[in-house]
């Protein structure tokens, strides 16, 4: 059959995202230029550093690839409730999916590490771990989440998901990943992007992929950094070069155990790995019934691959993120 019509939507919703990226990098330049006398002093200020970051993507690009995509029409999923209970147990089962996507991710990383004798940093998590507490729970764990998820859920899959709901999910989920140009990131956002997706697929309600969002980004980021600030990274990491006999290494480790942060650490470690064995329990179990219905889809399972995925606006797409990725890893390593 002919699904030329259909492909070229996919390629139009792709290049969109491209000009969202183009648009999201070109305005950051730009304000990086402009604000280059003021830099240090911006740096200081978080209620400045996060407006001023997400400033390109939000007021800029975003609405750019918006206007772009009115081109495409729009059908949003059915409405349906998911209760309370299920929601928790999608939590548990995403916390699972994100720890191993996380260490695959963190294997694979340090393979390529090894072969080339690049550095690759989570410059993401070291700029937030600079931040001050409140702006980062207002920027963080609110306004990124509620954006994010309008950006690559809603609209991804209100504009896709009527070709094929599948395919959308999965599209949704790998450009989540490539969004955030960054190596460190990318594996496990891709993969609970998926998961996101398919619940807003499956319900038709944005709010329920963006209060697990949220959920992630407290729990899973600004929790454990908050133990991480109060603990003395530096002493720790000089006792690696100390002897175990010596006083001042003692002392150290002494200080580092009684801190109460060091304590709180250990048991959200605990806690941390009792939901991933319990989300891994879940998962073994209803893996199987996490599935969507393409029976009445206009482009099938299989033939439609090449549709969804080859084409000139996605490819545009990955190739600008990975190139983005790619010259961050470079300039990290100056």
């Amino acid at each position: 059959m002919d699904y030329s019509e259909i492909k070229k939507k996919y390629s139009w919703i792709g290049f969109c995202y491209f000009m969202f990226g183009l648009f999201m990098e070109g305005a950051s330049f730009g304000i990086s230029f402009l604000i280059s006398g003021v830099a240090d002093k911006i740096k200081g200020n978080s209620w400045l550093v996060y407006p001023i970051g997400l400033a390109p993507i939000w007021a800029i690009g975003f609405p750019i690839c918006l206007m772009l995509a009115t081109n495409v029409p729009t059908k949003k999923p059915e409405d349906h409730e998911i209760k309370p209970k299920f929601m928790f147990q999608f939590y548990l089962m995403l916390v699972f999916l994100m720890m191993t996507a996380n260490i695959g991710g963190s294997i694979i990383i340090s393979i390529i590490e090894s072969a080339t004798g690049l550095t690759i940093e989570n410059s993401t998590i070291e700029m937030i771990q600079k931040q001050q507490l409140l702006p980062t729970i207002v920027f963080a764990v609110i306004v990124g989440p509620i954006l994010e998820e309008l950006a690559y859920r809603k609209l991804l899959i209100d504009k896709l998901g009527q070709y094929n709901k599948r395919y959308a999910i999965l599209l949704s989920g790998i450009m989540f990943g490539l969004f955030h140009t960054n190596l460190h990131q990318f594996f496990y956002t891709a993969v609970i992007g998926m998961i996101f997706a398919y619940i807003y697929t499956i319900s038709g309600r944005i709010r329920y992929s963006i209060i697990l969002h949220m959920t992630f980004n407290f729990v899973h980021g600004v929790l454990p950094m908050i133990m991480l600030k109060y603990m003395d990274l530096e002493s720790l990491m000089s006792m690696a070069d100390g002897k175990v006999t010596d006083p001042e290494v003692q002392r150290k480790v002494f200080e580092m155990m009684t801190n109460p942060a060091f304590a709180g650490l250990l048991l959200y470690s605990v806690i941390l790995f009792g939901l991933w064995l319990a989300g891994l329990i879940l998962w073994c179990i209803n893996s199987s019934k996490i599935k969507v219905n393409d029976k009445a889809s206009p482009l099938p399972i299989g033939e439609g691959r090449k549709v969804a995925f080859v084409n000139v606006g996605m490819i545009l797409f990955a190739v600008l993120m990975v190139i983005i990725t790619i010259v961050e890893i470079v300039e990290l390593n100056r």
